[in-house]
């Protein structure tokens, strides 16, 4: 104290203490006597603390040791102020590491992988210093051998690397682990131990398994883990505990043999499997081991694998492809495993795999588990899911008419064969396969295989455009299938018809609802259509004008394997949009890339034109497409031409009703065009259709017809509402474009330039900069100068990003993954990373952690985006 008196003789001082709560009992006594003299002293003290338990043991069995509990407890009672250190944040994470990694910026596989340090500054710190060691070698490497290379981001040696599994991640940094463990030193080593066992087996592990895995009553093991739970390494999530640092627990990992770490996963294995655990999690643990003898495991397999098939089929491969190749051919587990085999490559999503297996397995002969109808019908469903559906057609009625197929299996082999005749573009044996499929689910008490034929009579109403018999026929189905899963050997999408048939009936909230349905089914055994819940999507956001969400489902359809022959269309989709923003360069490639009159693909291996449904419907959006883009490139009447060959010849005998689409692109061309008579052949074609089906859209273009021929301002005006109402802002523009022009005739100035500036805004708010500059010209033309710019939206910055792409930079700013965020949004993994790449362009930012960052900095206000 003299010390301290004497420094505060010559003026205000300051005692920083770190680490207090290493400190001992004598130091306590000193702090306590500080904390009386304070009120008399110009001295500001502070100490930093762990509020933990004493390090080596209880205060009350050493009570020379210091309590940080206690001295927290006293300081806050004498008005201290006390400040709780929370984890760095992924922005202070950032800005740590940009400062620490000087003028060069931390890469993005960097920053990555410091979101293993879980905000510990220390642990950042280390990973940095790390990775620049390595980057120096890699540099020295290449000067000496002469060769320039730059790294790889996933680079498996990197010890960042948080993809890496356990064993095969590299070893920590010395430095690091080093650290790491010398903070562990004054554990018992008792806790030490079970501390060790714990990370092997895991970030997470469940409290009741580890007890049953280590032989130790729960209350001992807890006992033993308290400790490390209340100095914060462990996390206690309710049932399971969790490594608050994956770093610590890989060093602690890494601190044990791999021959000890071998035998505890072996030994976690045949303890839940004793205790009947779910199989999935004691397979986990048997993966995780690098090696052992699989031939101990065979009986489990046969016993288990099954189950573990349908709700891990990735472990189930691993397993099966590493214990069959050790197997005797002639032994009948081996006969069962290898056709469990097909159905786990089935589920896991990797058809040709498992179309190799069911092949192998019925050469090689029958099985005990699995028989030779079994193999058949994952031999017909694994090449249907590659997309050559005349193969799985051929094997499903040749199974059908074998006499050992009866019951609900040759109605789930019926279902199969009619789905395939629909895909090639055959109607009349789908319609007779379908509804055979009714009679033979309904005679064998098969609810899921009944709704797969009403779901199949949905899809062929709805191709023929009867949108209220395929929305009955498919809510029949709905109603079948009640709460069952769709199965993965039996793939539909009731939800995704729905969807479409309530579009076509210009029912968009419930369209976009029944799209989100759909999205769940694919995602649990539907994913086989999974491109053309993409398609749909895209179409109804089109169509509403959400053009970025339609892109993002366009590249999301692209992305995934196109078994159904979807790509044409999606391509398509996107030069649309391309050719109304302006871009004629991209739209007329991307038109030009939909062609598939001399293109082989899996629905069709030919050369010859597409004839299925999917192909014809992808011609017509093609050449809908290229006539935009000939009128775009100043030729209105070739693109008249070519939209008027589609319409009358119905794009290879595809129905006319199919073809209304095209109305208001066709009705606006006939509108610009000096053919006599020509508008009114076009009304009189449209109020044709309108009369068998009812859709307002329709009507609003017939009626837009025969207004611009009269020049009728008035019903101009209740088209343009009319369009309104079903939400198709886009033809909205065209009624005012249109209205603009006919009241310039009229030398109606000042209403025309009126209607110029509605049709402008519309325009500005989709960034349709071409149709922006086609009705300006128009009206320049007519005499009528448009007074002021048109609106641009914004291609850069906050205001360029859509309602969908602000709401998911607030869900990235909050930690959320990708497949987190899909589920919240009822949204796929790939049309969420689509809209990221987006966002990533607008912003011009590289990386999740770098958005956080700028979402926190600025709170977008998100402009409205389609119904979710």
């Amino acid at each position: 104290m003299e010390v301290v008196d004497e420094w505060c003789a010559h003026g205000p001082g300051a005692l920083v203490v770190d680490d207090v709560h290493w400190a001992d009992g004598s130091t306590q006594l000193l702090f306590q006597r500080l904390q009386r003299a304070l009120p008399t002293l110009p001295l500001l003290i502070t100490l930093a603390i762990q509020p933990t338990e004493p390090r080596s043991c209880s205060a009350a069995s050493h009570p020379t040791k210091l309590d940080p509990a206690a001295v927290l407890r006293a300081l806050r009672a004498d008005g201290a102020i006390v400040l709780d250190l929370a984890p760095l944040s992924d922005t202070e994470v950032l800005r740590l590491a940009e400062r620490l990694s000087g003028p060069a910026r931390p890469s993005p596989a960097l920053l990555a992988s410091l979101s293993a340090a879980a905000g510990n500054p220390l642990y950042v710190h280390e990973l940095i210093s790390a990775h620049e060691q390595r980057a120096a070698a890699r540099d020295r490497e290449a000067t000496a051998t002469g060769i320039g290379f730059a790294p790889d981001a996933s680079d498996p040696g990197d010890p960042t690397d948080a993809s890496a599994g356990d064993d095969a991640r590299a070893a920590l940094p010395g430095s690091l682990t080093a650290t790491i463990l010398d903070g562990l030193q004054h554990l018992p080593r008792p806790t030490r131990q079970v501390l060790e066992e714990t990370a092997v087996l895991g970030s997470r592990v469940y409290l009741s398994e580890l007890a049953t895995v280590l032989g130790m009553p729960v209350m001992k093991l807890w006992e033993a883990l308290s400790a490390p739970v209340q100095e914060g390494l462990l996390v206690d999530a309710g049932d399971r505990l969790v490594f608050r640092h994956d770093l610590v627990r890989q060093a602690l990992a890494d601190g044990v043999s791999q021959s000890v770490r071998t035998a505890l996963r072996v030994q976690a294995w045949q303890s839940l499997a004793a205790a009947g655990a779910p199989v999935e999690r004691a397979a986990e643990y048997l993966v995780l081991a690098d090696s052992y003898e699989y031939l101990r495991i065979v009986d489990w397999l046969v016993r288990d694998i099954e189950a573990l098939a349908v709700r891990a089929p990735a472990l189930a491969v691993e397993l099966l492809e590493r214990t069959l190749p050790l197997m005797d051919g002639d032994d009948p587990r081996t006969h069962t495993l290898r056709g469990q085999l097909a159905r786990a490559l089935l589920r896991a999503g990797d058809p040709a795999s498992a179309q190799r297996a069911a092949t192998q397995a019925l050469d090689a002969g029958g099985g005990v588990v699995v028989g030779k109808t079994d193999l058949r019908w994952l031999l017909a469903q694994s090449v249907f899911q590659q997309g050559r559906v005349d193969e799985s057609v051929a094997v499903a009625e040749a199974a059908l008419a074998s006499p050992q197929v009866h019951g609900a299996t040759a109605a789930r082999f019926q279902a199969l064969a009619a789905q395939g005749h629909y895909l090639l573009g055959n109607p009349t044996p789908c319609a007779q396969a379908a509804r055979r499929t009714v009679e033979m689910g309904e005679s064998s008490s098969d609810p899921y295989t009944t709704a797969f034929g009403h779901w199949l009579l949905a899809i062929l109403r709805l191709s023929v455009q009867e949108s209220a018999e395929a929305l009955e026929l498919v809510d029949r189905s709905l109603v079948q299938l009640a709460n069952q899963e769709i199965r993965p050997d039996l793939q539909m999408a009731p939800h995704l018809i729905r969807g479409l048939s309530l579009m076509d009936l210009e029912r968009g909230p419930e369209a976009h609802q029944a799209f989100d349905a759909a999205l769940h089914d694919c995602e649990h055994g539907g994913n086989v259509f999974l491109t053309w819940y993409h398609l749909g999507k895209a179409r109804l956001c089109y169509a509403e004008g959400w053009w970025d969400d339609a892109l993002a489902e366009v590249d999301a359809g692209l992305e995934g394997f196109d078994g159904l022959g979807l790509g044409q269309s999606l391509r398509s989709q996107a030069a649309l949009i391309a050719v109304h923003r302006g871009d004629n360069r991209t739209a007329a490639h991307l038109a030009d890339r939909s062609t598939l009159a001399h293109r082989p693909t899996l629905l069709h291996p030919g050369n010859q034109p597409d004839d299925t449904p999917s192909g014809r419907n992808g011609e017509l959006l093609r050449q809908w497409a290229t006539a935009l883009v000939r009128e775009a490139d100043g030729a209105p009447d070739r693109a008249l031409d070519l939209l008027l060959e589609v319409w009358t010849e119905g794009v290879r005998s595809l129905p006319l009703a199919s073809l209304h689409a095209l109305g208001p692109d066709l009705a606006r061309l006939a509108s610009m065009s000096t053919a006599p008579g020509l508008l009114t052949t076009v009304g009189d074609a449209l109020d044709d259709l309108a009369a068998t089906k009812p859709a307002q859209c329709l009507r609003a273009t017939a009626l837009l017809c025969r207004a611009a021929e009269a020049r009728d301002p008035d019903r101009l005006d209740e088209a343009a509402q009319s369009f309104s109402r079903v939400g198709r802002r886009l033809y909205v523009g065209y009624t005012r474009e249109q209205a603009a022009v006919t009241l310039a005739a009229l030398d109606r100035s000042d209403e025309a330039r009126a209607e110029l500036h509605a049709a402008l805004d519309v325009y500005g708010t989709l960034g349709a900069a071409w149709d922006a500059r086609r009705a300006e010209e128009r009206l320049t033309a007519a005499g009528v100068a448009a007074g002021r710019r048109a609106k641009r939206s914004a291609g850069t910055g906050w205001d360029a990003l859509s309602g969908t792409e602000c709401e998911i930079v607030a869900l990235v700013s909050q930690g959320y993954s990708n497949p987190d965020i899909g589920a919240r949004m009822f949204l796929s993994h790939r049309t969420v990373q689509s809209h990221l790449t987006t966002i990533f362009s607008k912003l011009g930012v590289g990386s999740r952690v770098e958005l956080a960052v700028m979402a926190h900095q600025r709170e977008p206000g998100p402009p409205t985006g389609p119904p979710s």
